[in-house]
């Protein structure tokens, strides 16, 4: 049913069910800002943020990011409910922490593995002695080449997505567009959300944007220029970022998504050895899954997805 939870409440049952900041009351706003409508559906056993997204059409799907949380059965009968409510929703594409009996979903949109550090109780030597010694070494290089870490502030935002843009368009990868990032900020408190920028001499060299719920610290999406990489900017600024986290009392600290172990060519391949440089662990999710409400527009999203990408590969 359509919670009645209050911002305190649900984000208190959130934790409690093992959730991140994708669940939270926060996102919920975000996404809202970025003009999607969202659901927060709860009940005594579970909790779920599910957004409205956009198919062609006129159709739509609902997307519950690293969720539902808790008794996830019961959560499908409230989607499903949605469903009967609203003939256009296709089906609904969820994340949760543990395998359903139901179709692997056409695209996954969290990584499946993620690298996480555990900082629980250790000093800083402890941690940095649990790195690679060429991490170790690159954060020293970068501190005595004159590379600091400062908070960013949302008049900084524009230099850091040129930056973020800089290492999509190296990497080739897709990113969000500049309104993105702007509402994230807006809708995020600074309680949940931090800029770090790593700059030498005024210059900004690598940026991140880190979440902060619960107990675990995120990055979320960062990005560096090619100007002086041999500065190791990107080093000192995960550092940096896990010593904040740790000193504002968080547990954990997320690197977000990493290749597969057995994929060695993957196009994660390198930034997940930068990660696992760190130290740490791997933490796997079962991956995401649809609950489809109508069989014959499923067949027909799964088509044009088919179509799509048979064209793109053909460029």
């Amino acid at each position: 049913m359509l919670s009645n939870l209050t911002q305190e409440a649900w984000d208190k049952k959130v934790i409690e069910l093992g959730g991140s900041i994708l669940q939270s009351w926060a996102w919920g706003g975000f996404q809202q800002a970025l003009g999607n409508k969202i659901y927060r559906l709860s009940g005594e056993t579970f909790i779920t943020l599910a957004v409205e997204l956009p198919l062609k059409a006129g159709k739509k799907y609902l997307y519950c990011p690293r969720g539902p949380l808790g008794a996830v059965e019961e959560a499908l009968a409230d989607l499903k409910n949605l469903s009967e409510q609203d003939h256009g929703i296709v089906f609904a594409r969820l994340e949760p922490n543990t395998a359903l009996d139901l179709p692997s979903a056409a695209k996954e949109v969290q990584p499946k593995h993620n690298w996480m550090l555990n900082m629980e109780g250790k000093t800083p030597e402890q941690l940095l002695m649990e790195m690679k010694p060429k991490t170790r070494y690159n954060i020293n290089l970068a501190q005595r080449k004159g590379v600091t870490v400062r908070e960013g502030r949302k008049e900084d935002l524009l230099e850091v997505w040129k930056l973020f843009l800089e290492t999509a368009t190296r990497n080739k990868f897709s990113l969000h567009p500049q309104n993105y990032y702007w509402q994230m900020l807006e809708s995020l408190p600074p309680k949940h959300l931090k800029i770090l920028i790593a700059e030498y001499k005024g210059q900004m060299l690598a940026a991140m944007l880190v979440t902060l719920f619960s107990d675990a610290a995120t990055y979320l999406h960062g990005g560096s220029g090619n100007q002086m990489k041999e500065a190791m900017a990107p080093y000192l600024l995960h550092w940096e970022a896990i010593n904040l986290a740790k000193d504002l009392g968080y547990k954990l600290y997320d690197f977000g998504g990493v290749a597969p172990a057995e994929k060695q060519d993957h196009s994660w391949a390198g930034v997940s050895r930068f990660k696992k440089s760190f130290g740490g662990f791997g933490v796997d999710y079962p991956g995401a899954y649809d609950l489809v409400f109508s069989p014959v527009w499923y067949n027909v999203y799964k088509q044009a997805r088919l179509v799509r990408r048979l064209v793109i590969s053909n460029k």
